[in-house]
């Protein structure tokens, strides 16, 4: 209910993305290999979504699925990053960046930030 009101008022600029970025699961930190997870909620069914390793962009070992749309009529976007295991616990910063037109969102996550299982 709030939404829609929210949508007829903003006109044409859409709300920014919300994100999550999930860590590597602890078994796959046993392997040399570990995925970092995005997952972005947003109003449209379309978003560039982007990964940066330490602040520079990453080109390979991502995949980013299609948007699906949520009952509450949000559309989410999941991507997920191979990372190495090392640069991981090295402390390594990953950031994930969806842009929606002019709006972009942007959330890092890091070893140290993360709770330990």
């Amino acid at each position: 209910f709030f939404l829609n009101i929210f949508h007829v008022f903003s006109g044409s600029s859409l709300p920014p993305p919300v994100l999550t970025v999930f860590p590597p699961s602890s078994a796959e930190l046993q392997s040399d290999t570990a995925s970092v997870v995005c997952l972005s909620s947003q109003s449209v069914p379309f978003a560039d979504v982007s990964w940066l390793a330490a602040g520079s962009p990453v080109s390979s070992g991502i995949s980013t699925s299609t948007a699906v749309q949520r009952p509450d009529q949000t559309y989410q976007i999941s991507s997920s990053l191979t990372i190495q295991t090392s640069d991981w616990n090295m402390d390594k910063i990953y950031t994930c960046k969806v842009s929606l037109g002019s709006q972009t969102s942007e959330k890092t996550i890091k070893k140290s930030e993360c709770p330990t299982e």
